[in-house]
């Protein structure tokens, strides 16, 4: 199933970029060369869940709006902070405790951070991320631990446990 998916992805990602619609053996040629590395892929072995995560494209796309959201505010904030000198800027270093289990859930979870102007990931360390916060409005948001019940969510964890909640191993096989 995963080679299926990855190849289609690729043709729809090529078809995309070459915009060679009606050149017919430009589409065959593409769709050969897609289904080709899509089996590369697989004999490969990185067509497993980190290198194609499949079972979290829903619940990713349920998320994405939300982050966008927050990287919206978090951009106005930033933005009034810069033209208003009178609005406070205190950078500040945090430990921010997570509960992620699987590399794809820690990727989003750092990417998330790092994606929110005021907030960049510095270091990742077992069960605790070292984020520079510019102010401690948004040192506040981290901590709070609600894009981290997000991204739970996402990879199907349970925020307080850690536990998996989808009864999937993490990294294993299947879509």
């Amino acid at each position: 199933m995963r080679t299926v998916v990855l190849s289609v992805t690729l043709f729809a990602f090529y078809c995309l970029l070459s915009g060679q619609f009606h050149n017919a053996y430009l589409m065959k040629v593409g769709a050969v060369m897609c289904v080709a590395i899509a089996l590369l892929a697989r004999h490969m072995g990185t067509d497993d869940d980190e290198g194609l995560p499949v079972r979290y494209w829903l619940r990713t796309a349920m998320y994405a709006p939300w982050l966008l959201w927050q990287v919206l505010l978090a951009n106005i904030d930033v933005a009034k902070r810069v033209w208003s000198p009178s609005l406070p800027i205190r950078p500040q270093m945090i430990k921010v405790p997570y509960r992620v289990r699987t590399p794809f859930g820690l990727a989003t979870y750092t990417n998330s951070i790092t994606l929110t102007p005021g907030t960049v990931t510095v270091r990742v360390e077992k069960g605790v991320l070292e984020v520079h916060a510019l102010t401690d409005e948004a040192a506040q948001d981290l901590l709070s631990g609600e894009m981290h019940r997000r991204v739970c969510k996402v990879e199907g964890t349970d925020p307080e446990t850690g536990a998996a909640l989808d009864r999937r191993p993490p990294g294993g096989r299947g879509a």
